[in-house]
């Protein structure tokens, strides 16, 4: 998910582990086996799919027979339904607590792949012993020379970091600001959070002008760019970018031709 200058919280929200204690903080319960996995008890019964319903000119979701009332705050299996869907669109009309579900539904969904993308790098790096005691401390000493997949395990680390902040905050604007205007101001949150990387020693030169129509002064580096910090930068410029996208595509007032 490397930055290339389309696509993709500050350093207090990466947090990037350590090496060492990159099997140890894993969320392995998060791991998902597919994009939708359904129970075999539930094979021979497919599940109903939800439908929008118009009542007195106003637009609705209404959920299948039986769905639990608080549906929505089951992240995992939000980020496995079609509310995270990369082609998901909403028709005109659709209700501003709809709109916030998809983006939140997504940002679950985000994290989810960048869970599943680490234990897949973990498990090749324990298949090739990357992980042991005498090259994590090489690792420790020379940072520069870290081996190519520490370097790609740094990057959706603080990508996941960063979907996890972004949860929050989604969370934390709504409750704020309600649903009228949540969307809004997470949309100005996440300039925000661009200015910042915007201004970080990593950033490319035109990134602020790419991303936000303007000049930012660069924050002069007090240590040297490494090919870990590089890659850090792009987890989380990856995700911030990506965010801003979907937030654009579920407020947009009207399909594009």
């Amino acid at each position: 998910m490397t930055y290339n200058g389309d696509q993709p919280n500050d350093s207090e929200t990466s947090d990037t582990r350590d090496d060492g204690d990159a099997w140890d903080n894993f969320d392995w319960d998060a791991v998902s086996d597919g994009p939708a996995p359904v129970s075999h008890e539930e094979d021979d019964e497919p599940a109903s799919a939800g439908e929008w319903v118009s009542q007195g000119g106003v637009l609705h979701w209404e959920e299948p027979e039986g769905t639990p009332e608080d549906i929505a705050s089951d992240l995992r299996r939000e980020a496995n339904s079609q509310w995270a869907g990369e082609t998901l669109t909403l028709p005109l009309g659709a209700p501003d607590t709809l709109r916030i579900r998809a983006v939140r539904a997504w940002l679950a969904r985000e994290r989810m792949l960048e869970n599943e993308a680490m234990g897949v790098l973990l498990l090749e790096r324990r298949q090739q012993g990357v992980d042991s005691d005498k090259d994590a401390e090489r690792a420790r000493q020379t940072p520069g020379d870290d081996h190519p997949l520490d370097i790609a395990l740094a990057e959706h680390q603080a990508a996941l970091a960063e979907y996890e902040s972004l949860l929050e905050s989604l969370d934390e604007v709504g409750m704020k600001h309600g649903p009228a205007s949540a969307l809004v101001e997470y949309h100005f949150l996440l300039g925000d959070r661009i200015a910042t990387l915007a201004a970080a020693p990593e950033a490319p030169a035109d990134f602020a002008e790419s991303h936000l129509y303007m000049t930012i002064e660069r924050t002069p580096a007090t240590t040297p760019v490494t090919p870990r910090s590089q890659a850090e930068w792009d987890g989380r410029a990856g995700a911030v970018l990506q965010t801003r996208r979907r937030v654009e595509r579920m407020t947009a007032p009207e399909e594009e031709e």
